[in-house]
């Protein structure tokens, strides 16, 4: 089976977009069976099912903070009852024109099983969004995309970041950006791997392994503190979501049905964090996202150059793993 898992980052997805050129125009890698976005991933994914990746990079390198986000009044939202800062409907707008009725017929007759996370704000639990059965896990909820209105709501519910972003209403439940529960969606991917054929996953996280550190610096204001608190928690969350893969690698290779079978896992990221300034990824600039689009090309080029059979798990677990 081959795999493709797009992490959130906002704006920072140009990274993402930067591999997956690099990987169709030059390697002719462009078909998956299976692919799991979050966030700004769940855009890519949509697109990414489908080969179009031409699109991809056209929105990213086109798109402002005005074409996504209309900035609320916050002590009207606060007195008014509206859970958020940014209204959305421009994003919705967005993703109308991308994913156009022939689009999303497209995606639907695609051999590629696409999964969208978001998180329910009734739940707390991750519900994954998919235009075709996948396995029931008790990780998460699942909801099979039926016409092109939920297909687009469930990717606006996967990327509206609470607080900063409305919760989208889907049947009963509100939802928002599903990188409060996983940031690199894997755990809907492992519990749809068997152990009986070879597997490739290419994994893209928007996210640097490591998170920079600041000695001495004073946090004297409210939004430093913020921002530097999302920036932790972005980390912890995308750890917990590498470990889940690294574990099931070690699982496959202790339990695979023949010797010859491999599990080749390639994984991209950035050295650094893209925009430190902006953790929350809504800094959408055309010449910030061109730089990273590159950035992302060129580190896919040095991995496939470096490392043909995988560069992965990033982690090493010693206790045996829990699938």
């Amino acid at each position: 089976m081959k795999v493709l898992i797009t992490s959130g980052g906002g704006a920072k997805g140009a990274f993402s977009v930067g591999v997956l050129r690099h990987m169709k125009d030059d390697l002719g890698i462009s078909n998956f069976d299976l692919i799991s976005g979050t966030s700004t991933g769940a855009l890519i994914a949509s697109l990414a099912s489908i080969g179009d990746i031409n699109t991809l990079a056209n929105i990213y390198l086109n798109t402002t903070n005005a074409d996504i986000l209309k900035p609320q009044n916050l002590v009207d939202a606060i007195v008014g009852g509206k859970p958020f800062v940014y209204n959305t409907d421009p994003l919705m707008k967005q993703i109308d024109q991308n994913i156009n009725p022939a689009t999303f017929q497209s995606i639907m007759n695609s051999n590629c099983t696409l999964c969208f996370n978001a998180v329910s704000l009734q739940s707390g639990r991750v519900t994954v969004f998919a235009t075709k059965n996948i396995a029931q896990a008790s990780q998460y909820d699942t909801k099979i995309i039926t016409s092109r209105d939920m297909f687009i709501k469930a990717l606006l519910a996967s990327s509206n970041q609470a607080v900063f972003m409305n919760p989208i209403n889907i049947g009963s439940d509100d939802y928002v950006d599903g990188g409060n529960r996983e940031v690199v969606p894997t755990r809907v991917v492992v519990q749809n791997l068997d152990t009986d054929e070879n597997h490739e996953v290419y994994i893209i996280s928007n996210n640097p392994n490591d998170l920079l550190q600041f000695p001495g610096k004073k946090y004297s204001s409210i939004l430093d503190v913020l921002i530097r608190a999302i920036n932790m928690f972005v980390q912890e969350v995308r750890e917990n979501d590498l470990e889940v893969m690294a574990k099931y690698k070690t699982f496959f290779d202790l339990n695979k049905q023949a010797p010859n079978l491999k599990m080749k896992i390639f994984y991209f990221c950035p050295e650094f964090d893209l925009d430190p300034e902006f953790s929350t990824g809504l800094r959408f600039e055309r010449g910030r996202m061109l730089q990273w689009m590159s950035t992302g090309k060129r580190i896919a080029d040095q991995i496939f150059q470096a490392s043909p059979n995988g560069n992965f798990p990033m982690f090493h677990p010693a206790n045996p793993p829990i699938v």
